[in-house]
């Protein structure tokens, strides 16, 4: 997250963020984070909504995973959605997308 602060502070800008493999694991919105700290899904949406910059996780990294939307968690009768509001579920389409159409693109 420091580093994104960092990117926008230089005037670069950043068009989404993209979650994959193990990643998508901050998309949770089950975690249970220690007393007095804040889930990395809620830090990550609070940043998200700060600086105005969609949160997607990837669909096939999140669903063998367990986070689902409303819409998996029907297809696969889990009965409740796992998936953090702020997050949203799309396929690697989408970041093709976004590469195709960006300078640079950063992965960790």
């Amino acid at each position: 997250m420091r580093f994104i602060r960092a990117t926008l502070e230089s005037d670069h800008s950043i068009k989404r963020i993209f979650f994959y493999g193990d990643a998508v694991l901050a998309a949770n919105r089950f975690q249970t984070p220690p007393q007095g700290q804040k889930s990395i899904a809620q830090s990550w949406a609070e940043l998200a909504e700060e600086i105005s910059i969609p949160l997607h996780a990837c669909i096939a990294n999140s669903v063998r995973r367990g986070i689902v939307d409303e819409r998996e968690a029907e297809r696969y009768n889990l009965g409740v959605s796992s998936i953090h509001p702020s997050f949203t579920l799309t396929g690697l389409g989408e970041m093709t997308e976004v590469v195709h159409d960006s300078e640079k693109m950063v992965q960790f």
